[in-house]
């Protein structure tokens, strides 16, 4: 650099400077100079150097950091002529957080004593960002990664314990085909190598999936699939991110082994039904043919009965004027006992019709019933 002539070092200057957000401190952390785009990203807006030019560097970092011995310490590094790089977490004019990957550049005087800093920056805010929720579904998700071929480039713990080993157990997965997680005939089908042609034109899959532990026990997955692209778009790697969804499964397949057989036995409790019904109107035919035939039995009897009584009652009249003769009773008297026979027999005659009449109603009223 120190064989560079003054218009070559100030034009690499000037690059830097077009690319990258830079702002110059002192010694002490006051702020000497800033461009355009440290002031944009900072969220002063382009052209507002006054904001900036004259306050501490202590502007960008919280109160309670600015007042720290590691805070110190930084600035004592950076006064000693150390250079400093990494990535650093400042804060915005509203106080919004940005990250910066940055260097601190001590600069030195002909006579080799440092005069200022340059601090160099490009906003990672993005990207650490990103890593934070990669970081956050890692804790949380089984995930592995696998190049466009199938082979297990990485893993994380969760997906380890997931398939039934051990946390620590990554050598035993990475390097090996995504085929270990399925049954063997699976992976021979042409569904298997359409899957991965296909993820490895970037398409997306998302589903539950069913697949098989170190012990060969089903485990299934609700997971996604996802292509990971190059800035030339091209396939890198492919990120599952999967949650066990087994014992939700089981659960369902039992509600539907049961909701099966209660339909079943519903269907057989409503033909059981049927038939009793059938029974019971064969058995009401049965008892309506019985209680007819004993109504006419009845009937029989009773009749016979009325004609035992009229024959009664004209044998009694007939005896009664046979003897009036032989003893040479009056004719009245013989008259008037077969008047009152008379009445007796229509008496009962109107009786017997009156109980036959009652029964045929009253079997015809429970048949009903």
């Amino acid at each position: 650099m120190k064989n560079l002539s003054k218009e070559e070092l100030l034009s690499r200057l000037e690059a830097i400077n077009r690319s990258n957000a830079i702002i110059y401190f002192d010694l002490s952390g006051i702020i000497l100079g800033v461009n355009d785009i440290f002031l944009e990203a900072m969220g002063y807006g382009v052209g507002n150097h006054e904001e900036l030019i004259g306050k501490h560097h202590s502007t960008f970092v919280c109160k309670e950091y600015a007042k720290s011995l590691e805070y110190e310490k930084f600035w004592d590094i950076l006064r000693s002529g150390k250079y400093y790089q990494g990535e650093f977490e400042r804060r915005r004019k509203d106080g919004s957080l940005i990250n910066l990957q940055a260097t601190y550049n001590p600069i030195f005087n002909e006579d080799n004593k440092i005069t200022k800093i340059m601090k160099i920056a490009t906003d990672i805010t993005s990207i650490v960002d990103s890593k934070k929720q990669i970081d956050a579904i890692n804790r949380s998700t089984a995930l592995i990664s696998f190049n466009p071929d199938g082979f297990i480039t990485n893993v994380n713990s969760i997906f380890l314990e997931t398939m039934g080993y051990k946390s620590n157990e990554k050598d035993k997965v990475i390097g090996k085909h995504h085929s270990i997680f399925v049954t063997y005939d699976y992976s021979k089908s042409d569904e298997y190598i359409k899957f991965w042609e296909k993820l490895r034109k970037g398409i997306f899959f998302d589903g539950v999936f069913e697949r098989l532990k170190v012990d060969g026990s089903v485990v299934y997955l609700q997971a996604s699939y996802n292509p990971v692209l190059d800035s030339k778009g091209n396939i890198t790697d492919v990120v599952k991110i999967a949650t066990d969804i087994t014992e939700s499964v089981n659960n369902k397949k039992k509600i539907d082994e049961l909701t099966n057989n209660l339909t079943v036995e519903l269907e057989n409790s409503q033909k059981l039904k049927d038939s009793i019904e059938i029974e019971k109107n064969m058995a009401l035919n049965d008892l309506d043919v019985m209680i007819k035939k004993s109504q006419s039995e009845l009937i029989k009897v009773i009749v016979k009965c009325a004609l035992a009584v009229i024959i009664g009652v004209g044998i009694v009249t007939t005896i009664l004027y046979w003897l009036a003769i032989v003893t040479n009773k009056e004719t009245q008297i013989i008259g008037s006992t077969w008047s009152n026979m008379f009445s007796v027999l229509l008496t009962n005659a109107f009786s017997i019709v009156g109980t036959i009449m009652g029964i045929k109603y009253a079997t015809q009223e429970k048949g009903s019933k």
